[in-house]
């Protein structure tokens, strides 16, 4: 693909990666290892939600500085917290949510005054980051000048159309397509500028780069998990089987059913007392957030007769830490599917669900 094996050389190279769960710093390692392996990096960690928390505990086991940044989208922040909340009638939060959204708008441009002055000065050479606002408002807040590289999100890469927009205009189009459609909107304003920090030049590094056309005249970088793959390749595989479970339980009896399915197709008891149902990482967020909401689910597991464990880290992130692996996983299409895929191969077989 164009522009596929090139990347501007420069020196002693000082990288930042802006960061709000695990699998971004899955992302922006690969990148490093691949184009600047003697790059020194710093991480921005966005916000203080479970997966937040969790990046900023593996920057530090890694030796990798980090500074914590308060999260600009004041609705998501407060929304979290409701949605945790088991008290408030559904009339009743669509009431609340209404009053939050003038205050959490005219809260993005006093986030940004006030990080824009706290950057003044705080200059890097590389800047890696992915399509979600906030992240793209951090650099816009930036002091201008730095290489920019943009890793895909995850699912909402496809979800979102993010493939198709880079093919049409590069990274620009790719982030303008991006904050269009994460509701609610970033201020139209605020939403330009951070697009306007983005070329024509600006590698798209992603595990999706099969979407592409070979022509494409953008540059497409290939993640392929190298990294990744070289630790997991040692890994044993158990046999069993994971449910990734979904928010709030979601679909958990359309989950078992798969489960139960490929136990009896693998060869194994038809049990579901031996099936893990692992936690989304949403879950663990408003767990923390409230504590009636985690006993809440971890009951529902409990009467269907399972076990089940909350992410460490994340899903990548805590295989990365396994000794074991299970060898069959059931899960919707989330972010992991791919990264499961390149990592596992044929290793590891994958039940997709519709349902989510």
């Amino acid at each position: 693909m164009k522009g596929a094996s090139k990347q501007p050389k420069i020196g002693a190279v000082r990288a930042l990666c802006l960061l709000q769960k695990p699998y971004d710093l899955i992302n922006a390692t690969e990148y490093l290892e691949r184009y600047y392996p003697d790059a020194t990096l710093d991480a921005a960690v966005i916000g203080i939600y479970a997966n937040s928390l969790a990046v900023a505990e593996l920057c530090k086991q890694r030796g990798i500085p980090v500074t914590h940044i308060d999260d600009p989208d004041l609705y998501a922040r407060w929304v979290a917290y409701l949605n945790a909340k088991q008290n408030l009638s559904r009339a009743l939060l669509l009431v609340v949510k209404a009053l939050i959204l003038p205050l959490a708008y005219l809260y993005w441009f006093y986030a940004f005054f006030r990080l824009r002055a706290q950057l003044r000065g705080n200059c890097y050479d590389l800047v890696i980051l992915d399509a979600w606002r906030s992240k793209c408002f951090y650099l816009s807040a930036m002091p201008a000048g730095a290489l920019i590289s943009i890793t895909d999100g995850g699912y909402s890469t496809l979800h979102y159309g993010l493939c198709p927009a880079f093919e049409r205009g590069g990274a620009r189009e790719l982030v303008a397509t991006s904050l269009r459609q994460q509701r609610p909107l970033m201020p139209g304003l605020l939403r330009k500028l951070a697009v306007a920090r983005f070329s024509a030049q600006t590698p798209f590094f992603t595990c999706y780069a099969r979407e592409f056309a070979a022509d494409c005249a953008f540059p497409v970088l290939t993640n392929d998990y190298r990294h990744c793959s070289a630790v997991l390749g040692a890994k044993t595989l158990r046999r069993g089987v994971m449910i990734m479970g979904i928010p709030r339980l979601k679909h958990i009896d359309t989950y078992i059913r798969h489960a139960l399915d490929a136990q009896t197709a693998a060869g194994l008891p038809r049990d579901v007392a031996t099936i893990e149902y692992r936690f989304h990482p949403t879950d663990r967020n408003r767990t923390r957030l409230d504590a009636n909401y985690g006993k809440m689910i971890e009951r529902g597991v409990a009467e269907r007769g399972m076990s089940s464990s909350y992410p460490r880290y994340s899903l990548e992130m805590d295989f990365l830490d396994q000794a074991e692996i299970p060898e069959i996983i059931v899960t919707y299409a989330s972010s992991s599917v791919p990264w499961i895929e390149q990592v596992f191969g044929s290793r590891v077989r994958l039940i997709r669900v519709a349902d989510r």
